[in-house]
């Protein structure tokens, strides 16, 4: 009875022990090509647009862009807000 309680005991400690994680480059890989397609859109925003302006653009979970625009000539910045709203807002 004994030697069944250790050989009890042993068998749960090495159960109970902490499993293999999980590979973090299978899930870090979509964020990865999130994160890229994301620049990449930006970029092509940023050629389209030309004056001195800057542009916070910001997207949140759920796929909606928002965006902050700040220039000195303010046709600039409705021309920059309505070409974001055209790209973006598909």
């Amino acid at each position: 009875m004994r030697l069944f309680s250790i050989i009890l005991a042993v068998a749960l400690l090495f159960s109970c022990s902490k499993a293999p994680e999980a590979v973090p480059d299978a899930a870090a890989k979509p964020d990865i090509q999130k994160e890229e397609q994301y620049k990449k859109e930006l970029d092509e925003i940023k050629k389209t647009i030309k004056g001195d302006i800057k542009i916070k653009l910001k997207k949140d979970g759920k796929g909606d862009y928002s965006w902050e625009i700040s220039g000195k000539d303010a046709a600039e910045v409705l021309k920059a807000n309505d070409i974001l709203g055209k790209k973006l807002n598909r």
